[in-house]
């Protein structure tokens, strides 16, 4: 018999996993549709506990625990899965589910998925799982063991039905509210903790503590669901009657009589809501005792075999041995077929009605049973500080915080004073770098010693965020590679990510470098140093295996540190001499390419402005469209660039202006014309279309070019080649407006103008 028993705790542990599987499978295609997937906790519930129902046969209270801990684990997987599948999507299939699955510890360590989100749609699963596994576990486990019924002739005074002798004992309702408020308020501790902390997660950005707290307390929530279950259940006295008759007690379940045909006696609907005494009519009420005493004569007499339904609605309580009572309920056992003893506990519910003599009747409602509440918010406290300080084990691996691998570096880097030093300015802002570095580009240079290359750059009206993003973003580009082993910050000790930096001018900045490491040896190196008036000055390092980091380090530091402001002249630009500041830009170092002014849309800024354009240097550049586009050529290139207003993204504008080409009339030639290549993570388009002039005896290269400068307004530019103007110092220009434009232009060979 045992055996059977362990078979059957099997079958029902495979019936409630493949019950979770359904809820995973639910979870996963409602996210991918574009739902709320917390709704699929309902589903994961009910799935996994009526699963160990079919296949184990009942639920019992070790089946709700075996249950309860697949749902748990299960609803953990769903929900990582859900995410998974949402970032292979949002790659267009480059990264795999598997992988996907895989890197999202990573990713939340590194800053690439928001936390609060994360932790608020898995806490948010949890609280609708839970949900569905209350009222499933409450309605499992019932009792459906079959009862002994007593033995002998058939009570006296029932053969005819009559029961003369009989007394009824329905349920007072309202003598059970305060253990049924007790056994709500429970669950409540666990689950307001839980969404105020959840709410405090989102509003914040370093709230990986709270988010973890917020679980801790809806897990207490579930665990005082499990402890509060017995209070519920005794609370639930309304739908059940005891009868007493010729010295035998019976439980009659009253909603489970009336489903049966023979024995209905009213025509209330029971489907939400238990059958109650106190709401039958007097007519209904006197059917009742009739339908019971003739349920009850029938048991008795033999004439209903144990084990039918009619046996599990009229239950009697044979040999009921009291074991304990408290203020809410009497506890003790009946007997069942073969021997065996039942536990019950009778709730004190019941006017004037004791289940066994000697003992005294309850006078009125039960007390509130406060000890659960006090339980509850223990729980929510606990398993809350638990959750936190999770969450602040996991925090100390985010960009907010402090990574462990990144310890070691902390306050051992200095800068790499260099033999001799060379200075270069860039947007107002002078530097210095080692004279044996040599210049590749525009801020861009080749240290041979180390065989790394260096790239500098300036922005301006950059806040501390941005500029923590614009540190990281090498880990953005290498985090899904195989070749990433991880990364770690110069100052690790350090209790804010930016630290001060006193640069050659006096000027304090807040900085810090960030050395990004490859399986094969290589490593990418970013110092980041942010002004108090929003400039942002970055270098980036490019090491190849087997070159001294360290070297490499110090000299991004000795970078930042000779950092000096120029100061520019003030010369303030408007409608009357935006055309006369068109110039070379030296600024820029740069010596082919020219800064012009055109005329923004007035909805850009909500008044008259001015943006600046690159394009090649001549003694005659051109306005276009009132002022809006500037043109200009010069050694076999010409750039016609301006702000395009635009609902759409970069893409959109790009097309726009191809189609204006095609509807010009241009000779285009098809082949040439290339599909629009769009970076959603920059919002940045580019197009290169082919066609002839002069009657087909001139070749034209134009690139197609749109960035996003704010919501709703690109820069649009129109780089052309003319193949036989090409010159000598068409390969320094084109350098220059591949750095000017942030992309690579492509190289046009030279061609005889016949």
């Amino acid at each position: 018999m045992e055996e059977k028993r362990r078979e059957n705790v099997v079958a029902g542990a495979v019936g409630a996993f493949l019950g979770a599987l359904i809820g995973v499978v639910c979870t996963v295609v409602i996210g991918q549709l574009g739902y709320v997937a917390s709704v699929s906790g309902l589903i994961m519930a009910v799935c996994a506990l009526k699963g160990y129902e079919l296949l184990g046969g009942a639920l019992s209270r070790k089946g709700a625990a075996i249950a309860s801990v697949l749902i748990l684990v299960m609803t953990y997987f769903a929900h990582r899965l859900t995410w998974a599948a949402a970032i292979m999507s949002a790659f267009e299939g480059e990264v795999g589910l598997l992988e996907a699955f895989r890197a999202i510890p990573q990713m939340l360590e590194e800053g690439m998925l928001e936390g609060p989100a994360y932790w608020g749609d898995l806490a948010m699963l949890y609280l609708f799982t839970l949900l569905g596994a209350v009222p499933t576990i409450i309605s499992g486990l019932r009792s459906t063991a079959m009862p002994d019924l007593p033995a002998g002739p058939v009570p006296e005074g029932l053969e005819g039905n009559g029961g003369e002798d009989a007394v009824l004992y329905p349920a007072r309702r309202e003598w059970m509210r305060p253990l049924r408020v007790s056994a709500s308020l429970s669950m409540l501790p666990g689950l307001l903790g839980g969404c105020v902390l959840l709410a405090a997660a989102v509003s914040r950005d370093a709230s990986i503590p709270l988010s973890m707290a917020a679980l801790g307390c809806i897990a207490g929530a579930f665990v005082m669901m499990c402890v509060a279950f017995p209070a519920i259940q005794l609370s639930q006295a309304d739908g059940f009657l005891f009868v007493r008759t010729a010295g035998m007690l019976w439980r009659v379940n009253l909603g489970g009589l009336n489903t049966m045909d023979t024995y209905r006696f009213t025509r209330k609907s029971v489907s939400l809501r238990a059958l109650r005494w106190d709401k039958l009519t007097t007519e209904e009420q006197e059917r009742a005792r009739a339908s019971v005493l003739r349920a009850i004569s029938l048991l008795s007499s033999g004439q209903v075999m144990p084990g039918s339904s009619l046996s599990l609605m009229v239950m009697p309580l044979t040999d009921f041995q009291l074991i304990r009572e408290t203020e809410w309920c009497w506890k003790g056992t009946y007997a069942l077929q073969g021997g065996k003893q039942k536990k019950l506990s009778i709730p004190k519910a019941y006017p004037s009605f004791v289940p066994t003599y000697g003992l005294e009747p309850p006078q009125g409602p039960a007390p509130f049973r406060w000890s659960l509440l006090v339980l509850a918010v223990t729980a929510a406290l606990l398993l809350g500080a638990a959750g936190g300080g999770l969450g602040r084990m996991l925090e100390g691996s985010l960009p907010g915080g402090r990574p462990a691998a990144s310890a070691g570096k902390d306050d051992a880097l200095t800068a790499r004073e260099p033999a001799s030093a060379s200075s270069y300015e860039t947007d107002g802002v002078r530097y210095q770098v080692d004279s044996t570095f040599l210049l590749t580009s525009v801020n861009t240079f080749y240290d041979p010693g180390t065989n790394t290359n260096y790239q500098v750059a300036v922005q301006y009206g950059v806040d501390e965020e941005q500029a923590v993003d614009a540190l990281l973003r090498p880990i953005g580009d290498y985090r899904m590679s195989p070749r990433y082993e991880g990364f770690v910050f110069a100052h690790a000790g350090a209790e804010e990510t930016l630290v001060p930096l006193t640069a050659a001018d006096g000027t304090i900045y807040q900085h810090e470098l960030l050395s990004l490491h490859l399986a094969d040896g290589e490593a990418v190196h970013v110092g980041a140093a942010l002004s108090g008036n929003g400039m942002l000055v970055t270098v980036e390092a490019h090491q190849t295996a087997g070159a001294d980091e360290e070297t490499v380090l110090g000299n991004i530091l000795y970078i930042l540190e000779s950092i000096q402001c120029k100061e520019p002249a003030q010369v303030e630009i408007t409608g009357d001499n935006y055309q006369d500041l068109f110039h070379l830009a030296e600024e820029l170092d740069f010596t082919r390419t020219a800064v012009g002014y055109v005329k923004a849309p007035y909805d850009m800024f909500g008044r008259e402005t001015f943006v600046d354009v690159h394009v090649p240097f001549s003694g005659e550049p051109v306005y276009l469209e009132d002022g809006g586009v500037l043109r200009s050529a010069a050694h076999g290139m010409e750039v016609a660039a301006g702000i395009t207003a635009s609902d759409g993204n970069a893409e959109a504008v790009v097309d726009q202006a191809y189609e204006a080409m095609a509807a010009s009339g241009l000779d285009i030639y098809e082949d040439g014309v290339t599909e629009t290549v769009y970076f959603e993570e920059y919002d940045i388009a580019v197009k290169q279309v082919a066609y002839l002039e002069e009657d087909g005896t001139k070749v034209r290269i134009a690139i197609l070019y749109a960035d996003r400068k704010q919501e709703g307004f690109y820069l649009s530019a129109q780089i052309t080649y003319m193949p036989e103007q090409l010159d000598d110092a068409y390969p320094e220009l084109r350098l220059e407006l591949s750095a000017a434009y942030a992309l690579t232009l492509p190289e046009i060979e030279p061609m005889d103008g016949a």
